[in-house]
């Protein structure tokens, strides 16, 4: 059985473009009944089939896409071919087990379903959110169907960049992915959105530091000892961990924008100018000479109107292709002020551009000098998973677990909130005072609601002020048994907030990680999707 075979084409996706395609051939077929001329009417009809005809290859690529499968010949000669690129080293297998395990929780319709699974790939703080938002989507009866595939859209770097670098607490892989993904929204068995993501996958993956042999530092208090220590129990601060606590998992994960890959996705469309001339040139005397003998020839039968029709559809391509040809004198000077456009685009086209870039590096140094070894997408995951939590709370409990300020009345307000995307994200300003750190930061971001059986898409631009003690240098909780109620020793589960359900005491959130202090919704506008 062949790849494509195994995988299977979305059938309704082909319907709109059939019915275009029907409908040039219906209105070829009218004037065809009324005048034994070609008419204007008719070479209308032709056209009309010709953009159904584009349609539905457009649609079988973008299903190819979606699938994971190749962009073979003949569509490679007009759309863009990316290569696949399987898993070839330990982080690329790493990224791709996290999406099968969070592609299988969250589409499936049992919440328990490969639960543990997703547990074992992701930080507590990223699960957490996770759940959530899997909690809500059962409330709501909609399940996200994910699938992904690695893409090379650039072809002079690698499809995965990383960079490796030890936060005070943990060993940090920040990585990007080029990727093609489709999230399919379903609501009672039915597909009411599909959103592809075309250009990078971001992922932190956390893990304890090795310092030599066995030697690891605790990701609770930063002591060093034993591997095997930690498992029974840290010598210093009684902390017990499992071998998955002290392994590399995902501390953040979602899509982005990136300028490499915009760049290579210009280079590519750049190529297919002139092959896309010609095609849209070509088609509709192809289908004109396709289809005169089945129109207007009546004394023949359907053998030869076939062969006669191929006959015809070449001689006439070939008048198509020399009319393309000797168009090229003024097709010319409209590619290459496309091309220039599409280079003073770059800037515009890119999210995060580089003086933003710059300010955000130059941020990052101002903190180090007091925590030199601050990291800013440690922090960055850190805050988005508590957005994360925010959105997707049920209760007053979970709104509030990350927050010192009552959010309580943000719960009519996310309640319909089955997804969220994260546009952009800057730290405004950062101090010590009165032995705590403080900072504030601006979050972007798109929210996908359910609203009366449809997915549309709402803007929210926050402004959070988050606060911990000056002498928590670190940005990240990793493993379940890190939380532990100081007065009764129980574990404290972040799914039901911060209190204590054994004894009823609050943990102290601060002395762990950053907690928010204010959350202020500046600007918020709703548009529906499309």
């Amino acid at each position: 059985m062949t790849e494509e075979n195994k995988k299977s084409y979305n059938k309704k996706e082909f319907i709109i473009p059939i019915i275009v395609y029907i409908i040039g051939f219906v209105i070829c077929f009218i004037f065809a009944q009324k005048s034994d001329e070609l008419t204007v009417g008719a070479f209308i009809g032709y056209i009309v089939l010709s953009i159904g005809t584009i349609m539905i290859l457009r649609t079988w690529v973008n299903e190819k896409y979606r699938l994971g499968l190749k962009i073979k010949f003949p569509l490679s000669l007009i759309f863009p071919s990316y290569p696949l690129v399987e898993d070839y080293d330990e982080l690329t297998r790493r990224m791709s087990s996290f999406k099968t395990a969070y592609s299988q929780f969250i589409g499936s319709k049992d919440i328990n379903k490969d639960n543990s699974k997703i547990q074992e790939y992701a930080t507590q703080l990223l699960w957490h959110g996770i759940y959530l938002q899997k909690r809500r989507l059962e409330k709501l009866n909609v399940q996200i169907d994910l699938q992904s595939s690695r893409r090379s859209y650039s072809k002079n770097s690698n499809p995965v960049r990383s960079s490796t670098y030890f936060d005070g607490r943990y060993n940090v892989d920040d990585a990007y992915e080029e990727i093609y993904c489709t999230r399919t929204y379903r609501c009672g068995g039915k597909d009411i959105k599909r959103v592809y993501d075309k250009e990078v996958a971001h992922y932190t993956f956390l893990s304890a530091k090795n310092v030599g042999g066995d030697d690891v530092v605790c990701p609770n208090c930063g002591s060093i000892s034993s591997r095997s220590n930690l498992i029974d129990g840290c010598d210093f601060c009684g902390t017990k961990f499992t071998v998955e606590d002290l392994d590399s998992r995902v501390g953040s994960f979602g899509f982005c924008r990136d300028f490499q890959v915009i760049e290579g996705k210009h280079q590519a469309i750049k190529k297919l100018i002139y092959p896309w001339a010609y095609m849209i040139g070509m088609l509709p005397f192809i289908n004109m000479g396709f289809f005169l003998p089945f129109l207007y020839v009546k004394d023949m039968n359907i053998f030869m109107r076939f062969v006669g029709g191929l006959l015809s559809a070449l001689t006439l391509g070939f008048a198509g292709f020399a009319i393309v040809t000797f168009s090229m004198f003024f097709i010319v000077p409209i590619v290459f002020l496309f091309n220039s456009n599409f280079e003073l685009l770059d800037d515009k086209l890119v999210c995060r551009p580089k003086e933003k870039i710059d300010k955000e590096i130059k941020r990052a140094n101002e903190v180090r000098k007091y925590d030199p070894l601050f990291s800013i997408q440690s922090f960055f995951g850190g805050v988005q998973n508590k957005l994360y939590a925010i959105h997707f709370a049920d209760t007053e409990n979970m709104v509030n677990a990350f927050s010192e300020c009552d959010l309580s009345r943000q719960l009519q307000n996310y309640k319909d909130v089955v997804d969220m995307d994260t546009l952009s994200f800057y730290i405004n300003t950062y101090q010590v005072k009165d032995d705590m750190q403080i900072a504030s930061v601006s979050v972007n971001l798109l929210l996908r609601e359910l609203k009366n059986g449809k997915i549309e898409n709402r803007k929210e631009f926050v402004t959070i002020r988050l606060e911990k003690n000056k002498d928590c240098k670190t940005q990240a909780v990793c493993g379940p048994s890190i939380l532990k109620c100081i007065k009764c020793g129980a574990n404290l589960s972040l799914i039901e907030g911060k209190t204590c359900e054994f004894c009823g005491n609050e943990l102290n959130l601060k002395e762990h990680d950053w907690v928010i202090t204010k959350y202020h919704i500046y600007y918020k506008k709703s548009e529906k999707t499309k």
